[in-house]
């Protein structure tokens, strides 16, 4: 035998569809009721909704979708090429690792900071967030995501494939320089007079 059906609450959907903004299918999935039931219902006792904008009007043709924003200067031609924005990245990767570095130094002092700071509060929730916030899981993923971030930009700034690294590489050996450099290969010289 099928379980017993639940009574539906008719004046609470009724309550609900007047005051609410809450779509009519996700009303029906609350109640459990047929969309189409609460649909006919609300025509047959001529329900009204709230009044509220229709997301699906376009806005008129005068006026702006959303204030413009402020005039965003364009970036100097120095600051755009890739080895400019490759040594921006590393200064700011190093930077954001200078500050993990304090962040793990001084954690005993944050720690009490923080414990000073949510003594008043109710509950606990702040203050577990902000701990949790410094955490060596918190600085371990921060440290990882600087790592990758470090790795990525150095990669960029080597030459594209193998066989061009390599050329790289042997353009550097080859220029020589300095006392402590290496030394230049033998050079094969073939007399076949």
């Amino acid at each position: 035998m099928a379980g017993k059906r639940r009574p539906i609450d008719w004046a609470e959907i009724e309550r609900e569809y007047r005051e609410t903004a809450t779509p009519i299918r996700d009303l029906a999935r609350w109640h459990r009721v047929a969309e189409s039931g609460i649909r006919a219902r609300a025509k047959r006792h001529q329900w009204t909704r709230r009044a509220q904008a229709d997301v699906r009007r376009p806005a008129p043709m005068g006026a702006p979708a959303a204030p413009a924003p402020g005039r965003v200067s364009p970036v100097p031609p120095e600051m755009a090429r890739p080895e400019a924005i490759l040594g921006r990245g590393r200064g700011l990767v190093l930077r954001m690792l200078d500050e993990l570095e304090a962040t793990t130094a001084h954690l005993g002092e944050i720690e009490a900071a923080i414990i000073g700071e949510t003594a008043d509060d109710d509950g606990g929730r702040r203050r577990e967030a902000l701990l949790k916030a410094v955490s060596l899981p918190a600085r371990a993923g921060t440290l990882k995501a600087l790592a990758l971030a470090a790795k990525t930009l150095a990669e960029a700034a080597l030459p594209d494939g193998k066989k061009a690294q390599q050329a790289d590489t042997a353009a550097k050996l080859a220029q020589g320089g300095g006392r402590f450099a290496a030394p230049a290969p033998p050079k094969l010289v073939v007399s076949n007079s």
